[in-house]
């Protein structure tokens, strides 16, 4: 069992899923149990994302293009957009979820980035799902085998998005997107995504900013505002009043 925390801190987290604990050790159920069940055990924090996400997504349904998602992580993003587009999209099997990730942690920190704070594991090698990465690669094989149409639909590129995604483009010259979600955390990669992949968002296309107007991760905010300003302002920075994260998200004109 791995050791890595998939979680920042909360108080209000913390106390929920100790209660939990304590109802499982009572009550044991077998795994499909716990699964099937999820909202009756899930905190409704641990939701708000998904909801968010969800309500973008309905914005892309009509749209051509791809789906987006860096920051890979445990895959909770990423394997949600694929439960939509298999739900919502199934026959559209040429949209594809592609994830981005080094899997490895943050490889560097830019002076915009601010000082560390490992508190949220802001530091080189932070946030670092590698012992994840054969277990995800499982679990997105079981994902595209059990697709509506049989299409492999769920794809990730492993590696520092400063080599990947270059290639990648490069390599799918045709690839437009019409959902991106930045959840990378810092200034560089949101740079070099913003750079190479906003001109292949179509129009009416969702970017997502997951730590946008987050204090303890100033670098997405300032990539963002630095690219959107050199461009004479690429519309309005939006967040649904109800949900603390995504930091929010643009919807492109």
């Amino acid at each position: 069992m791995s050791d890595e925390i998939f979680y920042y801190p909360s108080a209000g987290e913390d106390n929920f899923f100790a209660k939990i604990e304590d109802i499982y050790e009572k009550y044991p159920h077998q795994i499909r149990h716990y699964l099937n069940l999820y909202p009756v055990y899930a905190s409704r924090r641990s939701l708000i994302r998904q909801l968010v996400h969800y309500e973008l997504f309905k914005h892309t349904i009509d749209l051509p293009g791809h789906y987006l998602d860096f920051g890979v992580y445990f895959g909770n993003s990423f394997f949600f957009w694929h439960k939509l587009i298999e739900t919502l999209t199934p026959t559209a099997t040429h949209k594809k979820v592609i994830g981005f990730d080094t899997f490895s942690g943050f490889p560097s920190l830019a002076a915009e980035d601010g000082g560390e704070d490992s508190s949220v594991q802001k530091e080189v090698g932070g946030l670092n799902s590698e012992s994840f990465l054969e277990e995800f690669r499982l679990l997105l094989e079981l994902h595209n085998d059990d697709a509506v149409i049989p299409a492999k639909r769920g794809h990730i590129v492993v590696g520092d998005i400063a080599a990947t995604l270059p290639a990648w483009l490069d390599e799918n010259p045709e690839a437009r997107f019409c959902l991106i979600n930045i959840d990378v955390d810092i200034f560089e990669p949101t740079m070099n995504i913003l750079e190479s992949c906003w001109d292949r968002l179509v129009s009416g296309g969702v970017l997502i900013l997951d730590e946008y107007a987050t204090s303890k991760w100033p670098g997405e905010t300032r990539a963002w505002d630095q690219f959107s300003h050199a461009r004479g302002g690429l519309g309005a920075v939006k967040r649904f009043p109800w949900a603390n994260a995504p930091g929010g998200y643009v919807i492109k004109g």
